[in-house]
């Protein structure tokens, strides 16, 4: 539901194209020279945890310097800056270096910001400039979660979702004006996902203790999963996969598959051989392919078949990093800045690639553009990589 001049490359929405962590882009190669892959341009951003999207040959992130988030607009090929905004608020560290952490989303020539505490902007997408903002949490007096709003916003036609509150806020995308709210509990960190319950299109929230579905017209709840973890901290974001979905949590949570079907979710499988603390995986052809354990335990990169839970195969040495595909290749970034790509394959871990390209740390996911792969720390440093053939 984005805008039809879209096109197949662009990424305007957290994790790629379609918000499943999948790349369409096909000109590009793992096959670089020993010094790793060629660096066409650098930028700081400042310190923070926000992705990358893309429209039009601008990509755009954000983070924290000098007692303000500086939302900013660089050119693909050349990182030229074409146009910041700024909004004042802390850095906030709490057990990580802080700044913000909820990507922004390109929609209909506009970007939505949503910040730790809870502001909406709307942006200009040519120019940077305001076309109206929200305080959320004043409107609505829903309480801001432990480590800030950190959700992704996404977009369905003129109504724009948030990860606010127990299961969700809908603005209209035009004005801000409010067209539902939930109760005034924790968010959870994940992303809006989109879920169609029979012939109701509806949005799936991870909130601080639940796994919640709503209408989207409405708001109104159409089933919910108990899902407790310590912190309340549920991050990666549900998959669906028709009348399935999928869940996991770190901190010994684990992982689900509920089955929808019925209406309401009914238990197919869980066991906590599989945890996602911060990333979402990936699903293809039947198989979940993520971040597994959480950050002081040393997580590693798996596969999982979905259907059953039986866990394939296992590789150390990521932590708490995170991966995206690309046809049939992974690419992977670690959380000490290990560029690592390695074939799609349910049978065995099979490398193809690797190079040092960052460090301090790296949560945030990658983004293929048009084989330009654009990759971030903690501390703001933004690479663009040239991976075309």
């Amino acid at each position: 539901m984005f805008s039809p001049g879209l096109r197949a490359e662009d990424s305007a929405q957290f994790r790629g194209p379609r918000g499943d962590g999948r790349f369409g882009s096909t000109n590009w190669s793992h096959e670089w020279s020993d010094d790793g892959p060629k660096v066409q341009w650098e930028h700081t951003l400042g310190t923070g945890f926000t992705s990358i999207v893309s429209q039009d040959g601008l990509v755009i992130s954000s983070g924290h310097a000098g007692g303000n988030v500086s939302v900013v607009a660089l050119d693909l090929e050349s990182g030229v800056e074409r146009w910041k905004f700024q909004y004042a608020a802390p850095v906030d560290a709490n057990d990580f270096q802080g700044g913000p952490t909820s990507t922004p989303l390109i929609d209909d020539g506009a970007v939505f910001v949503l910040s730790r505490r809870g502001e909406l902007f709307s942006l200009d997408l040519s120019n940077g400039k305001l076309n109206w903002s929200l305080d959320v949490v004043d409107k609505t007096a829903i309480r801001i979660p432990g480590w800030g709003f950190a959700g992704a916003p996404r977009v369905f036609g003129d109504r724009l979702v948030l990860n606010v509150g127990d299961a969700g806020v809908c603005v209209h995308k035009r004005d801000g004006a409010i067209l539902w709210a939930s109760d005034d509990r924790d968010s959870g960190y994940s992303s809006v996902v989109p879920y169609r319950d029979g012939d109701v299109e509806c949005v799936i929230i991870g909130s601080g203790r639940s796994y919640v579905c709503v209408e989207l017209e409405t708001g109104r709840e159409r089933w919910r999963q108990r899902w407790l973890t310590t912190f309340g901290c549920n991050a990666a974001d549900a998959i669906v996969d028709g009348d399935r979905v999928f869940l996991s949590s770190g901190y010994s949570r684990g992982s689900a598959l509920l089955d929808l079907s019925s209406g309401s979710p009914e238990l197919i499988w869980k066991h906590k051989d599989f945890r996602n603390q911060l990333g979402t995986s990936l699903l293809i052809d039947g198989f979940v392919y993520g971040v597994n354990g959480d950050v002081d335990e040393g997580a590693r990169l798996s596969c999982m078949e979905m259907s059953t839970g039986e866990i394939r195969w296992d590789a150390a040495g990521f932590a708490a990093g995170s991966v995206i595909a690309a046809g049939d290749r992974l690419i992977v970034l670690s959380d000490s800045g290990e560029l690592l790509v390695a074939k799609v394959d349910p049978d065995a871990f099979k490398p193809l690639a690797r190079h040092q390209i960052l460090d301090g740390r790296c949560w945030v996911s990658p983004v293929l553009i048009d084989g330009m792969l654009l990759c971030r720390n903690a501390d703001g440093k933004l690479l663009c990589l040239n991976l075309r053939r």
